[in-house]
Formats: C-alpha cells, structure tokens, sequence
C-alpha cells in the first residue's frame, strides 16, 4: 500500500509540472492615449460590407465630384493618382490606404505618366446604425505604405466575386480588421473631435438614436425619443442638439435622406418603394428634398453611382 502511495504521489508531481512554454514577448502595440475614452466604441461598432471591385483604371479615368451615403477604402495596387477628398488634396501611390467618411465631398484624377490600379471597398462602420465612426474619431484619410492590408483587399475582392457561403459577413470580418489595424498601429493618426460632454451623453441618447434607425419608414415623436433617453422632451431637444450638431427633426430627415441613397445605390427597389421605406408618403416631396440634399433627381443619382467607382 506505502509503494502504491509512492507511485502515486510521483505521479501528481509530474502532472503538475508545467508541459508547455507559453510565449508572451511579442512587439507591443502603440500606446493609444487619445483613445483611451472611446474603448467602448468599438464593441458598439457595427461594420456592414457592400461591395469591392478592382479597376485598372484608362488614363482619362476621373471620379467627378461627389458624396455617397456609405464609406470608402481605396487601396493603390499600381501608379499614382491625384485625391481632393474634403478640404484635403493627396497623392495616392502604390500601398496607400485611403479612407473616406460617409457623405463627404471627394473627386480624383489619373496621374498620367504610369497604370493606375486601384481597388473600392464600399462599407459602412457604425455607432447606433447612424453615426460614422471614420468622421466621429477623426480616421485618417491617407494612410501611406500599408502593404500588409493588400492580403486582406485581395481576400475581399475574391469574396465579393465567388460569393461563397457566408461571404458577406467574412467581407464585413476583413473590413473591420482593416479599422482596427490602423486604430491599433497607427493610433497617433485618428483625431476624435467631440468633447468630453457629449462623449457621455451619446450613451444617454442611444436608445433614441436607435429607435430612429428601427423605425424610419413611420412617423417619429421626439417625445417618445425623450422617453427612451429617460429625460424631459426639453432636455432631450438641448441633449440632442449639443451632441449631434443638428435638432432631432433635421437629423430624422437626414437619416431618412442617407437611408434612400444607400437604397438606391444597393437595390433595385422602385424609387416609388425607396421614398415609402424611408418615411417618405409624397413622391414629389421626396424627390424634391433629395435634389436639394444631393444636388440631383434620385435617378440620376442611382445611374452615376453604380458606373463609378
């Protein structure tokens, strides 16, 4: 019985040795001390894929001026461009990321002497299903020489392709990784812009904010948004205006805009359907409101959107 214990024992100490050597000297990440107050933003974040197309683009290739209700990445796989992306005019060249925010005024040119190669990706990355994340924390617009992103852009054109199972939301998993490279790598470039006040009550207006993006095809009262925020309709409209930069009427009325505009350019829905789906009962108002929003007809606008990049 005394061997038996002995073996036994033995056997325990050798269990408890450790059998594997776990490694942790890995190169650490940039420390990220201007994000440090929005960690919570990237677990709310929701990223959803569109679409990805490479272009070899002619040399009389040309963005004309303009806005899309969505996000862009363009990765440079070959020559140069010339980029005027909101007050900002870039060089693109080869393994340069850009990334431009929803909605905001962009054009580019060919630069002649070389092959411009160029891939789209056509995303948008969320808070609340509403606001921009690449405009709220101030995202770079170019990123220079980010040759480890062009596995990730290669995968996604695949995807966008071949179509396979599940494509769609493995597009959505690479272009999230691409945000969070640069968030991760690159911290000291992002340049959040909105203050410690209204970084508090964006969680305080949530509810709202989401009621909004849930129920844009029928009438919305701000005093049940001010119910959801669990304040006073007064108190709300400030709240609303100091955090959001517009009153909830506008923002409703620009939500609903950008809502009809992502219809139009990622469906084949009627325009008639289209106005109905975003609150929308009067066609002529509708199209009138959009004309004075994207200085064009909603048709134009679906035609020029899906021959460009």
């Amino acid at each position: 019985m005394a061997e038996a214990d002995k073996i036994l024992s033995g056997t325990e100490q050798q269990i408890t040795k450790p059998m594997t050597i776990v490694r942790n000297d890995f190169e650490p990440y940039p420390e990220a001390e201007n994000l440090q107050e929005w960690t919570w933003a990237w677990e709310a974040m929701v990223v959803n894929f569109l679409h990805a197309r490479y272009h070899e683009c002619l040399p009389h290739w040309h963005i004309a001026p303009r806005r899309l209700p969505n996000a862009i990445l363009f990765f440079v796989h070959e020559g140069r461009a010339k980029w005027w992306i909101g007050e900002v005019c870039v060089i693109a060249q080869e393994r340069d990321l850009l990334f431009i925010p929803e909605n905001l005024l962009h054009s580019a040119e060919h630069m002649p002497e070389r092959k411009f190669c160029v891939s789209a990706v056509h995303f948008t990355a969320r808070l609340f299903e509403a606001i921009d994340l690449l405009a709220l924390l101030g995202f770079p617009i170019h990123v220079p020489k980010m040759a480890k992103a062009q596995s990730s852009i290669e995968e996604l054109l695949r995807l966008s392709v071949c179509q396979p199972i599940g494509w769609r939301k493995r597009c959505s998993s690479l272009v999230t990784d691409l945000i969070l490279q640069i968030a991760q790598e690159r911290p000291e470039l992002l340049r959040p812009a909105v203050s410690p006040f209204a970084l508090k009550t964006f969680k305080l207006l949530r509810p709202a904010l989401q009621f909004i993006e849930d129920h844009l095809s029928e009438k919305l009262s701000v005093m049940k948004m001010a119910d959801l925020a669990a304040c006073s309709e007064r108190h709300f409209r400030r709240l609303f205006q100091q955090t959001m930069g517009t009153s909830p009427k506008r923002w409703i009325l620009e939500r609903r805009l950008q809502r009809a505009a992502l219809l139009l350019t990622q469906t084949d829905l009627p325009i008639k359907a289209v106005a109905s789906q975003c609150g929308f009962d009067d066609l002529p108002h509708f199209h009138r409101l959009f004309r004075q929003r994207f200085n064009q007809p909603p048709s134009q606008y679906r035609r020029i959107a899906q021959k460009s990049l």
